[in-house]
């Protein structure tokens, strides 16, 4: 790739965290004074970005990364292209991929739950040294991203991923997204059908709702068949979900794909303690949350922020049994008893609702990092 502009470094995933995937299809979208590329972490996103003749790197080199005048991340460099090259953070934007309920950074370095010197150590390094990292709101800045991380600036630009939560996907914005599920949950809402995503968050010291025994997914597929109801399911890529693939109703979602185009389709959110219910309190959907092993949880993986219930502001169950009868109230009987609090906290959690976060990112790179 050669350009006369300064080059601005997009290093994650098409499926990922999204919103370094986001903050990158502005940037081509418009022109802000940078050539700005794209350097994938697995070689699916290669081949997508090459099929559709975007910028990108085939293999992010020392020299690609000390050329480029700032980097655009959202997790941690040697988690993504960048990890065989020593990287200047001094020049990094991380656009961190949420808004975390569960302590990061060094309040969880203070926690005593699972936490010892070494991980001390890694945390230290990881959550320190970036030149930004934008946040939501002045609540989240104040209360959670200034207190997690060591930065120059927090710059309340919002999340470019939930942009797509607010207005119509492109053909761009598809890269990394189901088609074929996008299109079958279109479909079923436009015949009448209800949509639930489900996605709960990943357990530090093991286990799932698999191996717990938490959850069925071939009860939950014949009452969806039932009510006409479709619950889509990503997991993280470690819970073993290949023997439930052919199930109609509870249809599971590649792990790797980027699921916020989805999003909007759905009726309501099941989730447990996922930073993906602050984003999606955008919507003004109901929230069900699941938290069958909320007492091992905050005593074995993580602690939180804040109480828990007083954070999530949704019905709360914690059997099957209780959680099918919700979705029945919540997406056949229209029950919405906890809207004034999800709307509160929406307004704590986010300064602006609009589809302009990745304008306000790239327009933040031209005029601070540049």
């Amino acid at each position: 790739m050669t350009s006369s502009k300064p080059l601005v470094l997009f290093a994650g995933r098409l499926g990922g965290m999204l919103n370094v995937k986001y903050s990158y299809l502005q940037a081509l979208r418009d022109d802000y004074g940078f050539a700005p590329c794209f350097a994938p972490q697995t070689h699916n996103d290669l081949e997508l970005l090459q099929a559709a003749g975007l910028p990108f790197l085939r293999r992010c080199t020392a020299d690609d990364i000390a050329r480029a005048v700032a980097i655009v991340i959202e997790s941690f460099p040697h988690e993504s292209a960048l990890a065989d090259s020593p990287v200047d953070k001094s020049r990094v934007l991380q656009l961190w991929h949420g808004i975390p309920l569960k302590k990061i950074g060094f309040p969880e370095i203070a926690s005593s739950v699972n936490m010892n010197p070494e991980k001390t150590r890694y945390l230290e390094q990881q959550y320190s040294g970036y030149a930004a990292v934008p946040s939501t709101s002045p609540w989240v800045t104040e209360e959670l991203f200034s207190k997690a991380f060591k930065a120059r600036d927090f710059p309340e630009l919002g999340f470019a991923r939930n942009d797509i939560l607010m207005r119509s996907v492109t053909q761009r914005d598809m890269l990394g997204v189901d088609a074929a599920i996008y299109a079958r949950l279109a479909r079923h809402r436009r015949e009448g059908g209800r949509v639930v995503v489900y996605m709960p968050t990943f357990r530090d010291t093991g286990g799932n709702f698999l191996e717990d025994g938490a959850m069925d997914p071939m009860l939950l597929d014949r009452l969806c068949a039932r009510h006409n109801l479709i619950i889509l399911a990503k997991f993280h890529p470690y819970v073993p979900v290949a023997s439930f693939s052919k199930l109609q109703n509870f249809v599971i979602y590649d792990s790797h794909k980027d699921i916020y185009a989805l999003l909007p389709l759905a009726d309501a959110l099941v989730t447990d303690y996922s930073s993906i219910y602050f984003d999606f309190l955008i919507t003004d959907k109901p929230l069900i949350f699941f938290p069958y092993d909320k007492e091992k949880y905050l005593s074995k993986d993580r602690e939180l922020f804040y109480n828990y219930e007083a954070m999530t502001p949704g019905v709360h169950v914690r059997t099957q049994d209780a959680l099918m009868e919700a979705l029945l109230r919540t997406c056949l009987a229209g029950e919405d008893p906890h809207a004034e609090a999800r709307r509160a906290l929406r307004a704590k959690a986010f300064a602006r609702i609009d589809a302009e976060a990745s304008h306000r990112v790239c327009g933040y790179i031209r005029d601070r990092l540049l």
